[in-house]
């Protein structure tokens, strides 16, 4: 089972940029990490925040090294660190992605979320950049920083606030993810909806095929699944 570590960025005692009418970067962080969280729990993913509240349990001087820290400690397949961008141009807009290096899987797995985030969300593309971000430095496996959208623009600020919004920006990053893994980068994603006994698991649709994630599936019809990693082998026990 792939392992995302969801880094909602800033919080606690740093509250990033602030927006002109006052809307803090990390609550927004914050709110796009749960979300993100929710739907990938739900694909059948294992997930780890590095904080599920506005506490911050490390000191400041720590901060960056105990995000990156909590990712490799656990051993996480992927790292997503979610961001706001802010400059001193109230007319800054559009949405970018960052990683370490212009090759290799940080760099696919960039791409691909920045265009599931420009397809969705109508910004500006401002494309993927590479940055010596700590976060994407320090992490042992492939690790982007998403730019969502400007704070300080203020018609942005608004987009940023609303809780529609926050939803479609977490969506389109679960759509990335699911893209570097299932689809390829250059491939568009049909999302569908698989009910099972009344749970709803999120597929996708390729070459008029129906994919989604095994454990939900099994689970969701009163199996039980079991994952060996030395083997590499998922197998499905029981029933109802």
């Amino acid at each position: 089972m792939k392992k995302i570590c969801i880094d909602a960025g800033h919080g606690g005692y740093d509250p990033g940029a602030v927006g002109p009418n006052g809307l803090k970067e990390k609550d927004i962080n914050l709110k796009v990490a749960l979300l993100l969280d929710d739907i990938l729990k739900k694909a059948g993913l294992d997930t780890i925040l590095t904080r599920n509240g506005d506490l911050v349990t490390w000191s400041q001087k720590d901060d960056l090294w105990a995000r990156a820290n909590m990712a490799n400690r656990t051993k996480a397949d992927i790292f997503i660190s979610i961001h706001c961008n802010s400059a001193t141009n109230p007319t800054a807009t559009g949405t970018e992605t960052f990683c370490y290096q212009r090759v290799g899987a940080s760099f696919d797995l960039s791409q691909a979320v920045q265009n599931s985030l420009v397809q969705t969300l109508g910004l500006p593309d401002r494309g993927v950049k590479t940055a010596a971000f700590y976060v994407l430095k320090a992490t042992t496996m492939p690790a982007i920083l998403v730019e969502l959208a400007f704070i300080n623009n203020p018609r942005e600020e608004s987009l940023l606030a609303g809780p529609g919004f926050q939803k479609t920006c977490a969506e389109a990053i679960a759509r990335g993810i699911f893209r570097y893994y299932v689809m390829g980068e250059d491939e568009v994603l049909t999302k569908t909806n698989i009910v099972v006994n009344g749970n709803t698991i999120a597929g996708f649709i390729k070459d008029d095929l129906s994919y989604a994630p095994v454990r939900a599936l099994a689970e969701a019809l009163g199996y039980k699944v079991e994952w060996n990693a030395n083997t590499k082998t998922v197998t499905i026990k029981g029933g109802k």
